[in-house]
């Protein structure tokens, strides 16, 4: 599935329910995301369906999977920026050439998935490392060209979020339960 199929998709449940997360910018960022997230995901038939595991370090796993891509992002383009000041926007590119190792991260632990880190990057490299980077680039463009809408900046960070959601259950989630 393409990511404009998955956007498409993600818009129009998105608009069945409109709700968002309601506190956004808080120091429980990632847990109340997760949260919005586990909401959205289709019920299991597993004992866990149904029960967002608050025990689960949505905290420490996201600091951790952007603590990670940000780093390479400031470190790209710090020694890009002693080569040419021109070549410092391909720093984007390798803060989500990392990120998209962890791009259903999030999904697969609300899925309370052995290994979820692992199991995220092996995910990507089935679906294929440039399909999955040209995915999650797509999806990232769209959701902060959103942060741009001064009426609702969040409507577009909510639907590429249920974009990757989707994309976790037709990828990695179906295959899982086969």
């Amino acid at each position: 599935m393409t990511a404009k199929a998955l956007l498409k998709q993600g818009a129009l449940q998105f608009d069945q329910q409109p709700s968002q997360v309601q506190h956004v910018f808080s120091r429980h960022l990632f847990t109340s995301g997760a949260q919005w997230m586990f909401g959205k995901l289709p019920e299991t038939e597993s004992e866990t369906a149904g029960r967002f595991n608050v025990a689960t370090p949505f905290g420490l796993y996201g600091c951790y999977k952007y603590g990670i891509s940000l780093l390479t992002f400031v470190g790209s383009f710090l020694a890009l920026e002693k080569v040419s000041m021109l070549l410092t926007p391909l720093a984007v590119l390798f803060f989500y050439v990392v990120e998209v190792h962890f791009l259903f991260l999030f999904p697969l632990l609300l899925d309370r998935a052995k290994n979820p880190i692992l199991t995220s990057m092996r995910a990507t490299y089935r679906i294929g490392f440039l399909r999955a980077l040209f995915g999650v680039l797509t999806i990232g463009v769209y959701m902060l060209s959103g942060l741009l809408n001064r009426h609702n900046p969040l409507r577009r960070w909510h639907i590429g979020c249920l974009s990757v959601i989707l994309w976790y259950q037709y990828e990695v989630r179906n295959r899982l339960q086969s």
